[in-house]
C-alpha cells in the first residue's frame, strides 16, 4: 500500500445567492473546485455533488482554459447520466409507435385511455427502470404491440444535474475567463 499526502494546485470559485436573485433559493451556494494539476473538477453544493477528471494535457492547454470553453451539456454527461424519464417525449413516442391515425375511432378512444393512465403512472412513478416497467405490462395487458420499448422510453437529467451545469455556464465560465484575462491565458 502507498500513501502520500498531495498539496494539489487548486482554484476554488464560490457561487453564492442573494435574496434578490431571481431563482433565489433553487441551489443557495455551490463550491467548483478547479483542480491545475490533475484536470479534476468537483462541486460540491447543496442541490448536489459532481466530480470528473479529465486526461491533463499541459502541454497545449491548461485545465482553467479547457473549462472556459466547454459547452453546459457536455459537462452535464461527464457529471451524471440522465436518470429521470421525461414524460412528454415518451408518450410522444408511444403515440407515434401505436399509430392512432390508423385506428378506427373506438380503438382510437380506448388506446386513448390507456395512454392517459400510462402517463399518469410513469409520471408519478421516477425512475426509468419503473416507468419502463409500467409501459411493458401495459404493452402486454393491452396488446399494444409497441416494439423497441426501451428507446421509445426518452430520459432526461433531473433538475438539480441541469441546474450545477447551468450555475457553471452562467457564473462560474465567465469568472475562469476573467481569471485568464487576469494571468494572460486567454485566448
Amino acid at each position: 500500500m502507498k500513501i502520500e499526502s498531495i498539496t494539489p494546485r487548486i482554484v476554488r470559485i464560490a457561487y453564492h445567492q442573494e435574496k434578490g436573485d431571481k431563482d433565489y433559493g433553487s441551489c443557495m451556494w455551490a463550491y467548483f473546485d478547479f483542480d491545475l494539476d490533475r484536470y479534476m473538477l468537483n462541486v460540491q453544493s447543496d442541490c448536489g455533488n459532481a466530480a470528473y477528471r479529465w486526461h491533463e494535457t499541459p502541454d497545449s492547454e491548461s485545465f482553467l482554459h479547457l473549462m472556459g470553453r466547454i459547452d453546459k451539456d457536455y459537462l452535464m454527461w461527464k457529471f451524471f447520466q440522465p436518470e429521470q424519464i421525461n414524460v412528454e417525449a415518451t408518450m410522444k413516442n408511444i403515440r407515434e409507435a401505436m399509430n392512432l391515425d390508423e385506428m378506427d375511432e373506438d380503438e382510437r378512444e380506448d388506446a386513448e385511455s390507456y395512454l392517459e393512465e400510462i402517463e399518469n403512472q410513469i409520471d408519478c412513478c421516477g425512475s426509468e427502470a419503473e416507468a419502463y416497467r409500467l409501459i411493458c405490462e401495459w404493452n402486454d395487458e393491452h396488446d399494444l404491440e409497441l416494439d423497441d420499448l426501451f428507446e421509445i422510453t426518452v430520459k432526461d437529467f433531473d433538475y438539480s444535474q441541469k441546474k450545477i451545469c447551468r450555475i457553471f455556464k452562467e457564473f462560474i465560465q465567465p469568472e475562469i475567463r476573467k481569471t485568464l484575462r487576469a494571468t494572460g491565458e486567454a485566448d
